[in-house]
């Protein structure tokens, strides 16, 4: 009875409809002109792009830009940005519930898929409904305080450990956290999130308590059982309110979370990268839909086994234990070629173009990890937003119709060159990466910020090593536009460890001569040559990189022969590097939000280059 495929079909439609709203620019939408009113904007096209980027895209970066970009004061943005979300919650909820009645209605899904999906949906009011005192308590409270007490994340570190503002794993401080700092007087204590929100939780448990007892009467095979079996975890992990057992049952529900893996796969929070101090893991909460893909699963983990190996050789790294755990890593690994169908939470804050996880390595040592790469959801928004004036301002129209080229005529190569990259970046995660190397290496708190690179450049070795070389061009390039593109995040404090990746990447583009910037203008050197010199320079990178995992050193040492700290953010230590990031993101605050009125946007999607 279950007809995945018309599903597919009915959530790509949907997100069809929101890629539309681009092209209605002149004449927008309800949700549009309430978004502007929201904002205070009198409806100017830069306006109309940053108000679309966070409804569409789910983007709030855009319109914190054009609001700072109008001089308003940071409470007025705070504000604004709450509001917000509030809208976005709301326009959502009503196509997630307008998307199951259809589900129902065409008798898409049988009575336990259809229970599984209204309870998740369910939960996801109650996720939603939680996310903003969330924001509130953690980013806006502690994180703004801490931010002002400490002069750096070292300080606050110690601060943290001194203070027990954290939950244990194993008897020792654990990497994340499923609770909050709370203040009284001048005590600080940490409370896990049931007791830091109380009310929002049991919200959060009478849903999934309703969801769990429709199932059980419904599960009918082991797979079907084996949801019944998380969301009791599940629940039990988010009413847990001993400290010292928090960490320990979410491990439960994430073992339990490795043994569902039927086509519609649940998300539950799983990342921390928005809260820099505590690690409190982000509200994530929705439902990833797997379709058909010619994606050789079996044949790239392979390959990416072999070059770990081959990499390890090279550097004489033998620590056989390492090794194990993540060759193991590597073959259990799940990969759902997926699209994100319904979701709440931090995720009405933006969505991920793929993850690996669970992140707890313990659980990981015994279950291996979950994949899931949304590349028809990227490939369509890819194809969806218009074209933008800075990047007609930073690159050559040859540079960019190169890469148009093969988004709007040639998506096999597009498609390709994600699996290489992305998926490759999510593969690379989990290499040299055992059950200790974060606590290892996270002493100044700066982990992250070398993890990412090393995610990436993970999946380029890989790409290097056994790959088809008739890729290598469409490979470089979006190699080069990612590390530019990151350039705008350098303010953004949750998604700065990819800034510091992008820092990494131009630094090496740089020093291969790929890139060169003098007098206002950076020049591409787009070719075979500077792509093997950047290929030689970054493999040699690599390396340094996996001897430095592998002795467990501490993070801050590999990225300071990078980056340098400036303000709250970081700036690269070589000097053309750093003089086209000061450049960059100055146009990107001054016209980040302003279309290209060249036409070629129209045209391209007319078909008629």
């Amino acid at each position: 009875m279950n007809d995945f495929k018309r599903l597919n079909e009915l959530v790509a439609a949907g997100k069809d409809e929101l890629n539309a709203m681009y092209r209605q620019l002149d004449n927008p939408s309800d949700i549009v002109l309430k978004m502007l009113k929201i904002a205070g904007f009198k409806g100017e096209k830069s306006e109309k792009i940053a108000v679309l980027r966070r409804i569409v895209d789910l983007k709030t970066e855009p319109l914190e830009n054009e609001l700072k970009k109008q001089g308003r004061e940071e409470a007025a943005i705070g504000r604004i940005k709450d509001e917000a979300f509030e809208l976005v919650r709301e326009f959502y909820e009503a196509r997630f519930e307008k998307l199951l009645a259809r589900v129902k209605e065409e008798k898409i899904l049988d009575d336990f898929y259809l229970a599984l999906l209204s309870g998740m949906h369910g939960a996801g009011l109650a996720m939603n409904a939680w996310q903003s005192a969330w924001d509130k308590q953690i980013l806006q409270t502690t994180n703004k305080e801490f931010e002002a007490k400490f002069a750096s994340m070292a300080e606050a570190i110690k601060f943290i450990d001194e203070n027990g503002l954290y939950q244990k794993d194993g008897g020792q401080k654990g990497e994340r956290s499923y609770g909050a700092v709370l203040k009284n007087g001048d005590k600080y204590d940490f409370a896990p999130y049931v007791a830091a929100f109380e009310n929002e939780v049991k919200r959060v448990a009478d849903a999934l308590e309703e969801l769990i007892k429709n199932l059980k009467t419904l599960a009918a095979n082991d797979e079907q059982r084996a949801y019944v079996t998380y969301f009791e975890k599940l629940k039990a992990a988010f009413c847990e309110r001993e400290n010292d057992r928090v960490i320990p049952a979410w491990q439960d529900a994430e073992r339990a979370w490795m043994e569902v893996k039927g086509p519609l796969q649940p998300g539950h929070p799983l990342e921390y990268y928005e809260d820099a101090y505590t690690h409190a893991v982000a509200l994530e909460w929705d439902v990833r839909l797997a379709g058909a893909s010619d994606f050789d699963e079996e044949k790239f983990k392979a390959s990416v086994i072999r070059a770990y190996e081959q990499i390890c050789e090279q550097c004489g790294i033998k620590d056989a234990q390492l090794a194990r755990q993540v060759t193991q890593n590597v073959a259990r690994t799940q990969t759902y070629i997926s699209v994100p169908m319904i979701y709440y939470g931090a995720e009405l804050n933006g969505l991920f173009s793929a993850q690996v996880v669970p992140n707890d390595e313990t659980v990981s040592k015994e279950r291996g990890k979950k994949i899931f790469a949304f590349v028809e959801h990227v490939y369509e928004s890819a194809k969806a937003r218009p074209f933008m004036k800075l990047s007609g301002e930073i690159f050559s129209r040859e540079f960019l119709d190169y890469g148009r080229e093969i988004l709007f005529k040639k998506p096999q190569i597009w498609k390709k060159t994600y699996e290489i990259s992305t998926i490759g970046h999510e593969f690379g995660h989990i290499l040299f990466v055992g059950t200790d190397t974060e606590k290892a290496m996270n002493a100044d708190g700066e982990f992250k910020f070398i993890e990412e690179y090393k995610a990436t450049t993970g999946g380029l070795v890989n790409f290097f090593i056994g790959g088809d070389a008739s890729y290598e061009m469409s490979v470089f390039h979006e190699l080069i536009a990612r590390a530019v593109g990151l350039i705008a995040w350098r303010e953004v404090d949750e998604v700065r460890a990819y800034y510091c990746e992008g820092l990494i990447h131009l630094s090496l583009l740089f020093d291969s001569g790929a890139l060169s910037f003098a007098d206002g203008a950076l020049l591409v050197k787009f070719d075979r040559e500077h792509y093997a010199k950047f290929k030689e320079i970054c493999l040699a990178n690599y390396k340094n990189l996996a001897l430095h995992y592998a002795r467990r050193a501490p993070a801050g040492e590999f990225l300071a022969k990078f980056c340098e700290k400036e303000g709250k953010s970081y700036l690269p230590k070589h000097a053309q590097a750093r003089a086209f990031v000061e450049h960059y993101y100055a146009r990107y605050k001054a016209i980040g939000n302003e279309l290209d009125e060249s036409g070629e946007w129209e045209k391209w999607q007319a078909g008629e280059k």
